[in-house]
């Protein structure tokens, strides 16, 4: 189901090419500054708003959905639109979960929510969505049957919180992304182009 943002319905990306190959989604680097005695001073800044690539397959300069989809993403980078996407490794939990999950408590934050017993079992590396927040988070550790702590990274900021009462997401989790950058693929003499890749940037 499209996520809102400021109150408008976002379409979901549409997959008329299935990529080659893709990255795994990464956050941003915290600060680093360095002295000239080579010294280096480091800080995190808790930013959110992970980035991935994939690269797609050749584009056929007379297939018309080829043509179609480059039409598509060249407006959605001209025009910063939003939309949801999945990552298309990321889908479905490695854990067994099944249910359960409801949010349980008002103003939540920092780096566990509580919640009503899952069950089933999430496990370390999986990703959830919290209701009511845009942005996607990591299960940092496994989470048992019937377990109603969800260890998560980030942690929820301060006038963030999920809402209460709402179950999280735990399959076909969509983040709320821009194309950060477009990589135009090339042709050769026999008019295939080749090289497309596209940069996502989650953008909550």
């Amino acid at each position: 189901m499209p996520e809102e943002s400021g109150g408008k319905k976002l379409a979901d990306f549409t997959r008329t090419m299935i990529p080659n190959k893709a990255t795994w989604p990464k956050f941003p680097a915290g600060l680093d500054s360095y002295g000239i005695s080579g010294k280096g001073q480091y800080r995190s800044t808790l930013q959110v708003g992970r980035t991935w690539e994939e690269e797609y397959p050749a584009i056929k300069w007379n297939n018309a959905s080829h043509r179609g989809f480059m039409a598509y993403i060249n407006s959605l980078f001209r025009e910063r639109t939003l939309f949801t996407i999945d990552h298309y490794h990321l889908q479905t939990p490695l854990g067994t979960i099944s249910g359960g999950g409801v949010i349980n408590g008002a103003t939540q934050t920092g780096s566990a929510i509580t919640v009503t017993a899952i069950t089933g079992t999430l496990k370390q590396g999986d990703i959830i969505k919290l209701p009511g927040l845009a942005h996607i988070f990591d299960i940092i550790a496994d989470c048992s049957n019937g377990a109603t702590s969800l260890p998560i990274s980030p942690p929820v900021f301060t006038g963030g919180s999920p809402t209460n009462g709402q179950a999280i997401t735990y399959t076909g989790v969509k983040f709320q992304c821009v194309i950060d950058e477009l990589t135009m693929p090339m042709a050769d003499k026999s008019l295939v182009y080749k090289g497309l890749k596209i940069k996502f940037r989650e953008t909550p």
